[in-house]
């Protein structure tokens, strides 16, 4: 063999030699990648189910409150509205025994009116009355009760009168 063939042969080989360590370095670099997304995969696959249990926790503890709030609300509507209406004077919490004929006076005649008569307000309701009122309309309000169920309501249990304020406020607050 002559010498420029042998130094041919010797960098074939070499070339050879070479190429062998780039394939088997490419490989091992495919095979180190594919595990990494494994991993990765993996990882985050972990990450979505313990989302989703701690989201499932979340809402769950939320409904849990929710409901807390509402029979709290359930309580102190029903402790307020009795105590309401033990406050209000005797002649308006109970009806009056009816007088017997023996016992009742004539009742005088109505002098004529000198004006026109006007449509009389019902009165501004107390301090206690108008908590015990916004209270109940609250309650309604959170279980889903619209603006008029809940003025007929409140109109069957205190009486008639202006609530357009406290029920804009009321309704404003739950929607918020």
């Amino acid at each position: 063999m002559s010498a420029g063939q042998e130094n041919e042969d010797l960098a074939a080989r070499a070339a050879d030699a070479v190429r062998g360590v780039i394939a088997e370095a490419e490989a091992r670099a495919a095979e180190i990648v594919r595990d990494a997304e494994a991993q990765a995969a993996g990882i985050r696959d972990q990450a979505e189910a313990e989302a989703a249990q701690i989201r499932a926790r979340g809402e769950s503890d939320a409904r849990a409150q929710i409901e807390a709030a509402k029979r709290a609300l359930d309580e102190l509507g029903g402790t307020l509205v009795a105590a309401a209406t033990s406050a209000l004077p005797k002649s308006e919490a109970e009806p009056m025994p009816a007088e017997t004929e023996e016992e009742a006076e004539p009742e005088p005649e109505p002098e004529a009116p000198v004006s026109p008569p006007t449509e009389e307000k019902a009165p501004a309701p107390a301090n206690g009355d108008d908590a015990a009122e916004r209270l109940v309309a609250m309650k309604l309000a959170v279980d889903g009760q619209d603006r008029g169920a809940i003025e007929a309501e409140l109109t069957e249990k205190f009486g008639p009168r202006d609530r357009g304020a406290l029920l804009d406020d009321v309704l404003s607050r739950v929607a918020g």
